[in-house]
C-alpha cells in the first residue's frame, strides 16, 4: 500500500490502489428574500444547505486490486450510514466531519478478453452530514 490520501469510513484512496484524479466541492446557503417599499430587496440568512464532495477515482482491477476499497464504499452507500471523512495533507490527516456516501457510479474502460474494463473510473459524492462533530489529528 501506498500513501494514503483519504480515508471514507473502511475505504482507503490512495495512489497504488483506488487513485484519486481530482475533488470537487459544492456548498449552498439558503437566503430568505422579501421586497421592501418598491426597492432592492431585503434577504436573510436562514439556513445552511447541503455540502457535497465529489471524488473522481480510477483503479486497473487486474493490477492493484483497487476494487476492494470500491466496494467498501459501496456497502457505505448501501448500509445508508454515516461514516468519518479524513483528508490527508502530507503526513497530517485532518477530519473532515462525518458523511453519507450519497453515490456512487462506475465506468469500465478498454475491456480486456476476460470481459473486465483494464481501467475503472468512479465518481463518488459525500454528503456532509456532521461538520460540526469536530476534532482533528
Amino acid at each position: 500500500m501506498s500513501q494514503p490520501i483519504a480515508l471514507i469510513g473502511s475505504a482507503i484512496v490512495d495512489v497504488i490502489g483506488i487513485t484519486p484524479l481530482g475533488f470537487g466541492e459544492i456548498m449552498e446557503a439558503n437566503w430568505a428574500r422579501h421586497p421592501v417599499f418598491d426597492s432592492d430587496p431585503y434577504y436573510q440568512p436562514t439556513s445552511g444547505g447541503d455540502h457535497i464532495e465529489t471524488l473522481h477515482l480510477a483503479c486497473r482491477p487486474h493490477i492493484f486490486g483497487g476494487l476492494d476499497n470500491f466496494q467498501s464504499l459501496k456497502r457505505h452507500c448501501k448500509a445508508r450510514e454515516p461514516v468519518p471523512y479524513i483528508r490527508m495533507s502530507g503526513m497530517v490527516g485532518g477530519y473532515q466531519g462525518l458523511v453519507a456516501v450519497q453515490t456512487v457510479s462506475r465506468e469500465e474502460r478498454r475491456i480486456a478478453p476476460g470481459g473486465v474494463g483494464w481501467r475503472w473510473e468512479f465518481t463518488i459524492e459525500l454528503l456532509f452530514i456532521g461538520e460540526h462533530a469536530g476534532g482533528g489529528f
